[in-house]
């Protein structure tokens, strides 16, 4: 249960984040990259909850003390970044003993890892440096000793339909080459 003590951090918070929606919590600090940028469009500052803390900063290395979070949220941004193992174990660092962690990411079946594999290589999607399968992400947080508590999932075949239905020309030739994916979400804890 959220109050106003929960320390609550999110990485990759974007423009405003889903931090800006929980206004329980007094202690809210959002992280990203790019936060310079943000915070220089007031489209985006207008919308933004003034009582968060946004830094400039990468997962990789968050500047917060050791067990500082009682939440961290991470919303489709492993996919993002440099190092995805460094940034879960920088998570680890900061999330207290049985804090929770929001974790959504973007997965695909072999398939569809294989054909995105030509685009990592040859950075056609400079953005989305990793792809990952639903076993990568779990091997990921065992390493760290996290604990899934509970997971949801799209699907691949939902994604499928919405993307062919789309009209969207890439959503069309994604559906077409059946490069589809799952939106997989876990709550975890953070166990010893």
């Amino acid at each position: 249960m959220l109050n106003s003590s929960t320390a609550i951090l999110e990485i990759g918070s974007c423009a405003y984040g889903i931090l800006t929606y929980l206004k329980e919590s007094n202690n809210r600090f959002g992280i990203d990259p790019l936060e310079s940028y943000y915070s220089s469009v007031p489209a985006f500052t207008n919308k933004r909850d003034k009582s968060v803390q946004y830094l400039t900063a990468k997962g990789e290395t968050l500047p917060f003390a050791d067990k500082m979070f009682d939440l961290v949220i991470v919303n489709n941004v492993l996919d993002h970044c440099e190092n995805p193992s460094k940034v879960m174990e920088e998570i680890k660092r900061v999330i207290k003993q049985e804090g929770v962690i929001y974790f959504r990411q973007n997965t695909y079946n072999a398939y569809g890892k294989l054909m995105r594999s030509p685009m990592e290589l040859f950075l056609v999607d400079k953005g989305h440096p990793f792809t990952f399968k639903k076993i990568d992400l779990k091997h990921l947080l065992f390493k760290n000793k996290f604990t899934i508590i509970k997971s949801e999932k799209t699907g691949y075949f939902t994604t499928w339909l919405h993307e062919i239905r789309s009209k969207s020309i890439k959503d069309k030739i994604k559906a077409f080459l059946f490069i589809t994916r799952d939106k997989v979400t876990y709550y975890i804890e953070n166990s010893k």
